[in-house]
């Protein structure tokens, strides 16, 4: 039948193209004068129907299908067939390690074992952002707050027992130099993770990988703590005992001479006579006055809670005022 039907399609094609180029030749099938309008319309719907029919139509017998692509057996060559002989003939035993002999005179053969990755390798290093640095051994850090540093002690300028000591200002100042607005990362002792305040302990790295607590040893501006042991004693250690053989920092004679238990020069001002002051600028004993004109008359280095400290006055947040050298 889809024979029938594709004959009957192709005729219809024809027609609709003879119609529509001389009408008249259809005249007698439409009975009268034939348009291209009916011709088109009468063919175009046998060309229609036709076409569902030769689709509906089921394939003739031995019909089959081909493929768009031509199948190819593979081909075998010479040399392979050769190989496959070979080795079905001689089959290949696997290299397996050489055996080890035990003292029973018996052969194990021992798997090869693969070294497992280093911790180090695997660790992921957390950043934190420096929020605060508090002195030179105490810091604060985003997420985890205040950090007492491992390892290393600096002169006093915060504690409200002790006087600010030598070269504590310069501690602290060089701990900022370092450390304000930085990124660490932390490495923790793990026999002791906090100390009795609550603080965490750590080893400070900046995020260039600069040592911080070895650093503040290696320049003079921090003391090795030997009261707590560490994991990095003895080489702090070794960093303070080159310190002190350079003279850096307050290992230098002229500075603290590694003695930084002792007081900074600190001027009191109710020892002082303040004759040459009216009254009028001195007022409960707050004297009145810019840093430079205090300095002038040999007054300066007021502590917190000193009447002549203010905030105005310590421009740099150290806990002292009109510093003077």
């Amino acid at each position: 039948m889809a024979y029938i039907f594709t004959l009957l399609f192709l005729i219809s094609c024809v027609c609709l193209v003879v119609g529509l180029i001389r009408p008249r030749v259809f005249g007698r099938l439409f009975k009268g004068k034939a348009t291209r309008k009916q011709i088109g319309i009468v063919f175009g719907m046998m060309i229609f129907v036709s076409f569902v029919l030769v689709g509906a139509s089921p394939a003739p017998e031995g019909y089959e299908k081909k493929s768009s692509e031509p199948k190819v057996d593979p081909v075998i060559s010479q040399e392979s067939k050769t190989e496959n002989s070979t080795t079905q003939n001689n089959p290949v035993e696997p290299n397996l390690p050489a055996p080890v002999a035990n003292p029973d005179n018996t052969s194990i053969t021992e798997p090869e074992v693969k070294p497992e990755p280093k911790e180090e390798q695997n660790q992921v290093k957390d950043l934190f952002q420096v929020t605060e640095v508090v002195d030179g051994d105490t810091i604060k850090v985003s997420l985890l707050g205040t950090l007492r540093l491992i390892g290393i002690d600096t002169p006093e300028t915060k504690d409200p027992r002790k006087p600010v000591q030598c070269f504590g200002i310069e501690a602290s100042n060089k701990a900022k130099e370092l450390l304000s607005g930085k990124k660490v990362y932390l490495e923790y002792d793990p026999a002791q993770k906090q100390d009795k305040y609550g603080r965490t302990l750590a080893y400070v790295y900046r995020e260039d990988g600069l040592f911080y607590n070895a650093e503040m040893i290696k320049q003079g501006y921090a003391h090795s703590y030997v009261r707590f042991p560490h994991p990095r004693l003895d080489e702090f250690n070794t960093y303070q005992q080159e310190a002190r053989d350079s003279g850096r920092g307050f290992w230098a004679t002229n500075t603290c001479n590694g003695d930084t238990t002792k007081a900074i020069s600190v001027i009191n001002t109710n020892s002082i006579p303040l004759l040459p002051i009216s009254n009028e600028v001195n007022q409960g004993g707050f004297i009145k006055g810019s840093c430079a004109s205090l300095k002038k008359l040999g007054l300066g280095n007021f502590r917190e809670g000193d009447p002549n400290y203010t905030k105005s006055r310590d421009g740099d947040g150290d806990g002292l005022a009109c510093e003077m050298n």
